[in-house]
């Protein structure tokens, strides 16, 4: 019997504004939640961070993840960016599948003009998500991809005419239900026991004619991988026979 659950990612970061340090590829390794394993983690520019489990969470301490048009010599006229992916399999216990993962990212940005003729700032934010299914109720598959954009605030652009002087918090939302893409690629009644996660963010900044503008991931949780489980189909008919089962008693 496989049991569905609900998976949830949230990305959250914290930085420091400044010039974007030295980066590097980082592998951490598997991790053990409560009923999924996070296998191969990996970070391809070290900016997220070690991560840790919480439950069934996966949980990063980002490092550095924020640029400055300052930290670029080119800014401008070319804008400033930087850019990290992160990269793990998601394996889930017996009994136990993946229904809907859902990513969440939040940060500052700070721009400013001040007031000088012909200044303007801006900065941008893009977060992708690309998933494969790599085992269906335990069995091994492959060709099973799909990819998705995150939803940001302002579209994930914020610049002084739009967004004013001043540090502006930004956000980003993206759900994506395992279960309807199954069902919608020809696998109805299957479930997902196994995925691959790599999500992609670029942080990009500009300032012209003396302003300045810088964009960061900001604090508290990273990236979290959340999976919540519900009753098997079997498991509730099951209950709802008992409960049958128990009313004729009553009725008796």
């Amino acid at each position: 019997m496989i049991r569905r659950l609900s998976s949830g990612v949230a990305l959250v970061a914290m930085l420091t504004v400044g010039l974007v340090s030295q980066s590097q590829a980082a592998y951490y390794g598997d991790f053990a939640g409560s009923s999924i394993s996070f296998r191969d983690v990996q970070d391809v520019n070290g900016l997220y961070g070690v991560p840790v489990v919480q439950a069934n969470s996966l949980v990063f301490t980002p490092m550095n993840f924020e640029i400055d048009c300052a930290s670029s010599a080119t800014c401008p006229p070319t804008p400033a960016t930087v850019d990290d992916i992160l990269l793990f399999d998601v394996e889930t216990d017996p009994g136990i599948s993946i229904e809907r993962i859902v990513v969440n990212e939040e940060g500052t940005t700070l721009l400013d003009d001040f007031d000088l003729p012909g200044a303007f700032a801006a900065t941008t934010v893009v977060g992708n998500v690309f998933i494969d299914v790599t085992a269906l109720n335990g069995v091994a598959i492959t060709g099973l991809n799909l990819n998705a954009q995150m939803n940001f605030t302002s579209l994930g652009t914020y610049d002084t005419l739009t967004e004013g002087n001043g540090t502006h918090l930004w956000s980003g939302v993206l759900a994506v239900n395992i279960d309807d893409f199954l069902a919608a690629n020809g696998y109805p009644d299957a479930r997902a026991t196994g995925i691959t996660v790599s999500l992609a963010n670029t942080l990009t900044a500009y300032a012209a004619n003396g302003a300045v503008a810088s964009i960061r991931k900001e604090e508290v949780r990273g990236l979290a991988v959340k999976v919540i489980p519900e009753p098997g189909t079997a498991l509730l008919m099951g209950l709802g026979l008992a409960g049958l089962a128990a009313n004729r008693r009553r009725r008796c």
